[in-house]
């Protein structure tokens, strides 16, 4: 006669030390991560300690729901805690609000950014980044698509690495080539569908490794 010997269940999640978990929840879209608060008592405050953040209106049916998650997410976190990655794409709930989106962004922009990543897919062209980004001094990656960058003065992104413009318009002269001097270390760029007013300028230093530039339209 055979015998079966059950196999014991180990729980090596279990095991892991919260730092590792918190660096896992980290690859996961923010409302997921949120999910495992659920689990046990021990996951409750575990993914407010994760330093990336995604967030995308397209699981939400209305706006109202979604910036009440995203209140609640930033809200709930230490102000003193790092958020190193910041992720926002908007524009597909109904009931989108831009106003809502500025605080989204000072309120990330407050804690040290490092990655910025925004879209808006709704209203092409009709969202403004916020002046508090231009002054962020911190952030290596910057990820822009459907917005306008209308800003009169220099760019001061000294550690910005990584440069990627997507849909995007510059409300002022000079203000693509303005950008691209607050870039000194810039390594990769990436532009498409530029649409840039301007009536001459310069570049004073630029250091690209890597650049794509397609469908760039200047108009006098």
């Amino acid at each position: 006669m055979s015998t079966h010997r059950s196999i014991p269940t180990v729980d090596r999640i279990r095991d892991l030390p919260d730092s590792v978990i918190s660096h896992i929840l980290s690859f996961l879209p923010t409302k997921q991560s949120a999910a495992t608060s659920i689990l046990s008592k021990r996951w409750n405050p575990l993914w407010f300690s994760v330093l990336t953040l995604d967030f995308d209106d397209q699981n939400f049916k209305e706006f109202a729901t979604f910036r009440h998650f995203v209140y609640l997410v930033i809200t709930l976190r230490n102000i003193t805690q790092t958020i190193q990655s910041f992720s926002l794409k908007g524009g597909k709930s109904s009931g989108f609000d831009l106003h809502d989106v500025d605080r989204f962004i000072h309120a990330a922009v407050q804690r040290g950014i490092q990655n910025l990543n925004l879209e808006i897919s709704r209203l092409t062209l009709g969202f403004k980044l916020p002046l508090c980004v231009f002054s962020c001094r911190n952030i290596t990656t910057l990820k822009l698509k459907r917005l306008t960058i209308s800003f009169s003065s220099d760019f001061n992104f000294p550690l910005l690495k990584t440069l990627h413009l997507d849909i995007i318009s510059f409300g002022c002269c000079y203000g693509f080539l303005r950008l691209l001097n607050g870039c000194p270390i810039s390594e990769d760029l990436e532009t498409n569908n530029l649409l840039v007013y301007t009536s001459g300028g310069h570049i004073d230093s630029l250091k690209v490794v890597s650049a794509n530039i397609l469908n760039l339209s200047l108009r006098l």
